[in-house]
């Protein structure tokens, strides 16, 4: 299992963690020759976050993933994404396949 990577403290430095882990997922989804909306849907999502005035973390405590629903540009994909990095520090769909010798 990897080690989760150390989130940047500050009052917005986690925003900027979560948008970047977003902007993975974009790459990641082109890379696999996924859906332009969707990789678009996650870049936009990152770029929003990354200037949204208050931090994620207390909105997603508050009001769960419906809080981060109802904010502009995430929906419940990538609320849930959100939620995975706030709650673990990574995005299990960015780890790299286990290989397994047989």
């Amino acid at each position: 299992m990897m080690e989760p990577e150390q989130v940047p403290s500050g009052n917005l430095a986690e925003n900027r963690f979560v948008a970047g882990k977003l902007d993975e997922m974009a790459g990641l989804l082109e890379s696999q020759g996924a859906s332009q909306f969707r990789s678009r849907a996650y870049r936009e999502a990152a770029a929003y976050i990354r200037t949204l005035a208050q931090p994620i973390r207390p909105i997603y405590q508050k009001e769960g993933q419906h809080g981060l629903e109802d904010l502009p540009t995430i929906g419940a994909s990538i609320a849930k994404a959100i939620i995975e990095v706030l709650d673990s520090s990574r995005l299990s769909s960015l780890d790299p396949p286990l290989i397994h010798p047989y």
